[in-house]
């Protein structure tokens, strides 16, 4: 018989060791260490090798599945691909869950066989949530609840689905590992097998993720190499919209994001985000400016909101949602240089309104006139919108990708555009525009 051995793997980083060790060599990290315990198997591969010539690939023959939502389409680039295994990773209670079960109903509805594994939830609570977002009452979608994957394969395997929707991959467990599920031999094994069941059977698998407090993919960085796809959806539980951004995509660009309105019938499309994230009817408020933004091929018009009041504090308060604290201290400290003016007896409160998440540097100049609006207590003029990076000398620089901008704004009516000429403006002469 052979013998058992054990390893060490890294929860975090999945870092391998001989024997535990408190603190990760690779990561750093301390108390991530986990034993698995593992049978060797002689493995015999007889695989029928083929070589083809490129000449003779006939892409045409590719055919790509829709999915009934324009917004997951765009992410995915145009649908499903047939073999494509597709990685969706989120927060808890972002949706995923609904998202892809109204995926797999509106494949059933376009005559295609799909199946939905939940290792999570009962049959009975499935359909409970699928009688708020399924629409047809007489739905065939095929649903399982089981955690055994080699099982939930032979089984499905029978029917010969279009579509496998596993939910979740760190609540599924193979017999193949001795590991408990979840961790980091289980995801990898389980992952792998399902990987290739859609590679030999040419079904498209979706996969569900759950991720970790620093935002990434639970489990080692294979899982992510393995599949075709990630997409990692985003949003605010105080917001309804969420926000499903490609950070993976062999068949398609990365450089799409899908935005979808959460109700209590599922997930709907946002087809002009633009007019959802702002109030272009409203009359012109202190402390409040607006500014277009790219997200992915995207221009998006948003509303930055602004807060400038005295402290009762030696240390003045810098609080920031939607951009990143340390974007507001600097910001703060070129208006303070270059705007002749003290923030240091100031709190400053920023707010991207609709809880928008902007990594966009083209944010700047829209932050930097919602402060210093407030800070005068006078409102910037009506259709006035502005976009440009602000360098530490006080220069609007240039962003890229102005005519997408510049025609996103012409569409909702903005005539008025504050932004960069090639370096030239200075932040000092934008704040007479207020």
């Amino acid at each position: 018989m052979a013998k058992k051995t054990s390893i060490y793997i890294c929860n975090n980083c999945a870092y391998e060791s001989g024997k535990w060790m408190g603190q990760c060599p690779n990561c750093k990290e301390y108390g991530v260490f986990s034993e698995t315990v593992s049978l060797p198997k002689v493995m015999e591969y007889n695989q029928n090798v083929v070589v083809h010539s490129l000449a003779d690939i006939n892409n045409s023959q590719i055919q790509r599945i829709p999915t009934g939502l324009s917004e997951l389409d765009r992410v995915l680039g145009g649908g499903l691909v047939e073999a494509e295994v597709v990685l969706v990773s989120g927060d808890p209670g972002i949706g995923k869950s609904t998202l892809l079960l109204q995926l797999a109903a509106n494949l059933d509805s376009m005559g295609k066989k799909a199946v939905y594994v939940s290792a999570e939830e009962s049959v009975g609570q499935i359909g409970l949530r699928a009688s708020r977002v399924v629409k047809s009452q007489n739905s065939k979608l095929s649903i399982v609840s089981a955690f055994e994957v080699d099982s939930i394969l032979n089984k499905v395997s029978a029917d010969k689905p279009d579509l496998l929707i596993m939910d979740s991959i760190q609540t599924l467990y193979s017999q193949d590992n001795s590991s408990l599920p979840g961790s980091i031999a289980q995801i990898r094994t389980v992952a792998s097998k399902l990987v290739t069941y859609a590679k030999e059977t040419g079904v498209a698998v979706v996969i569900v993720g759950h991720i970790t407090k620093q935002g990434t993919v639970a489990g080692p960085k294979l899982l992510e190499h393995l599949v075709d796809a990630v997409l990692q959806f985003e949003g605010d539980e105080k917001h309804g919209f969420r926000i499903l951004r490609s950070l993976k995509n062999r068949f398609g660009s990365t450089n799409e994001i899908g935005i979808f309105e959460m109700t209590e019938n599922g997930m709907h499309d946002v087809a002009d985000p633009s007019k959802f994230f702002l109030d272009s009817d409203s009359a012109p408020r202190v402390g409040v400016c607006p500014a277009v933004v790219l997200e992915g091929n995207r221009a998006i018009v948003i509303e930055v909101q602004a807060l400038i009041v005295n402290t009762p504090f030696s240390l003045p308060k810098r609080v920031a949602e939607g951009i990143s604290k340390s974007k507001l201290e600097l910001l703060a400290a070129i208006i303070t240089k270059y705007g002749k003016v003290d923030l240091g007896t100031k709190d400053i409160y920023v707010n991207i309104a609709g809880g928008m998440r902007i990594k966009d540097t083209a944010i700047d100049l829209a932050v930097v006139l919602a402060i210093v609006s407030s800070l005068k207590n006078k409102p910037i003029k009506k259709r006035v919108v502005a976009f440009g990076e602000v360098s530490l000398t006080g220069e609007v620089r240039k962003t890229i990708r102005h005519e997408l901008r510049q025609s996103e704004l012409k569409r909702l009516g903005y005539t008025n555009f504050l932004k960069e000429t090639n370096g030239s403006n200075h932040i000092s002469a934008l704040f007479s525009s207020i």
